[in-house]
């Protein structure tokens, strides 16, 4: 079985992969062509799949946002693509779920397969083009959604800055606060006094909701940024959920996290 590829850097790229896991088949320049002939045809195409997966994923990933949909800065081509990368790997399961599932060994192997089964000599190039058409299409949609999400963090992580801002120019009017967030939210002041819902609503800088409404919680989030105390004792059993995120990430090292107090019988 002979795999031909007709770009130099392209076959140096699939020798070192091979190399990396143990194989060392040289590829042989014969005119304009660099040939890797394989002797075991089942071994390899598990290799050329993860080759595809592994190397050629992401440079096509790469192509397309530069050309498609005009990315120039690397940083930014390299956090999408990262996201692309954890929705083929399982971890964005709320994002495949938008673009649609795939098992992404499995669609480039027989892909992969199919070539190789269909001739003892294949052109890569056409692999590529012709045989992964459905993987690339699929890689498009993936990258639709990637882009779409990369844009939610980057303007999350500007409105977090904000509140940063805010805060660390904000004279402190409470030096601690303890909130509960379990069945329900309760603050209670430096002495664990149970604070009226009124007394909290009335602290609210109101300057807070008029810069981003959307955004900023009024019952949790503006409260304590308008009283920008010096230490937080949040206790909560729902550490992963999106309002303590955004908690810990606007107040950092002000916050401390517990678990909530059980109740006595």
């Amino acid at each position: 079985m002979d795999i031909i590829l007709l770009c130099e850097e392209e076959a140096v790229q699939l020798q070192t992969f091979f190399l990396k896991h143990g194989l060392k088949e040289p590829f042989a320049k014969q005119q304009d062509a660099f040939v890797f002939s394989l002797p075991d045809k089942e071994y390899y195409m598990d290799m050329l799949a993860y080759f595809i997966i592994h190397v050629k994923r992401g440079e096509f990933l790469h192509k397309i946002l530069s050309k498609k949909f005009y990315y120039e800065n690397e940083e930014e081509c390299e956090q999408i693509i990262e996201i692309v990368s954890e929705m083929c790997s399982g971890k964005r399961e709320e994002l495949t779920a938008l673009a649609g599932k795939i098992n992404e060994f499995e669609l480039v192997r027989n892909a992969v397969g199919s070539l190789l089964d269909s001739s003892t000599s294949v052109l890569f190039d056409s692999l590529w083009t012709f045989r992964l058409k459905k993987y690339q299409e699929t890689l498009i949609r993936y990258l639709h959604v990637a882009i779409d999400e990369y844009k939610m963090e980057q303007e999350y992580q500007m409105f977090i800055n904000m509140l940063r801002e805010y805060l660390k120019d904000r004279t402190p009017i409470k030096k601690m606060v303890h909130l509960l967030i379990d069945d329900e939210i309760t603050f209670y002041d430096e002495h664990f006094h149970a604070m009226e819902k009124k007394q909290v609503i009335d602290m609210v800088d109101r300057r807070l909701l008029a810069i981003h409404p959307v955004y900023i919680d009024s019952a949790v989030i503006a409260p304590l940024l308008s009283m920008a105390p010096e230490k937080i004792i949040l206790y909560t059993p729902y550490e992963e959920k999106p309002l303590v995120r955004t908690l810990v990430n606007i107040f950092e090292e002000r916050m401390v996290i517990l678990p909530p107090v059980q109740k006595t019988k």
